[in-house]
């Protein structure tokens, strides 16, 4: 099963050392997304449960913003795309199975920087896995990126396990009223980490969805946000660095 087929992803306020509200684009329960008292769909609900945000009343999508130069995180702290206002933020994030992960919260997210680097590890999860995750804008609702002027997405990766590198956007989240299956986003697995990094330079055509959920078309002027995460519900163990667009 797909890391995003469970749950519905929820707008929260998040601690003001990681930056302004965000809307969380993992599943709902999964940490910094506590069960919204709005929603009514159990943790465990698949994608096809979750209900259309035009059913729900949600608002409209904002106008992208768009970033003015390529640097989304550089290991400098929590915040990213120092380029728009507000930043997006870091988050951490898993099944609920009873697994450990680092780092363990997203209010403790700080304890994975090492050496301007994030490094995570998990294992005993059985449902999807988990891994890390970021909002690429830290407005209160949740507001897409134009990234049309760039090639794709660059970042230095290292580690001893498999890894998903995910981009959701405006027509892969529930929020936006677009998809019912929900969660499949535009995807490549990585299966050379190694213990030395290596930069990774992905076009936005080497990025396919999965599959499993409502077939969509890459919209680069809608990304939402970018998700580094276990392959399926196996232990990981990697490390990102300097992520950025690809010029």
């Amino acid at each position: 099963m797909s890391s995003f087929r469970a749950g519905l992803a929820i707008v929260l306020a998040v601690p003001a050392a990681f930056g302004s509200a965000v809307g969380c684009i993992g599943p709902q329960g999964a940490a910094p997304c506590p069960p919204c008292p709005c929603e009514t769909a159990s943790s465990g609900a698949s994608s096809s449960e979750a209900t259309p945000a035009a059913a729900r009343g949600d608002l409209p999508v904002p106008d992208p913003v768009v970033p003015t130069g390529p640097m989304i995180w550089d290991g400098g702290g929590i915040s990213n795309l120092p380029t728009i206002e507000p930043p997006g933020s870091w988050f951490v994030y898993s099944d609920k199975t009873g697994g450990v992960k680092k780092p363990p919260s997203v209010e403790e997210f700080t304890s994975a920087i090492e050496n301007g680097a994030i490094h995570t590890t998990g294992k005993g999860y059985t449902e999807w896995g988990g891994g890390i995750g970021t909002n690429l804008c830290g407005a209160q609702l949740l507001t897409p990126v134009d990234g049309t002027k760039y090639k794709g997405i660059r970042f230095k990766a290292s580690g001893s396990t498999p890894m998903k590198f995910l981009v959701a956007t405006v027509d892969t989240m529930p929020e936006f009223g677009r998809c019912k299956k929900c969660y499949d986003h535009f995807t490549v697995i990585i299966t050379n980490l190694t213990a030395e990094a290596k930069t990774y330079e992905l076009k936005w055509s080497d990025l396919k969805q999965l599959g499993w959920g409502d077939k969509a078309k890459l919209d680069t002027k809608a990304l939402v946000g970018l998700n580094w995460t276990s392959k399926d519900a196996v232990a990981w163990d990697f490390t990102i660095d300097d992520v950025a667009f690809l010029e």
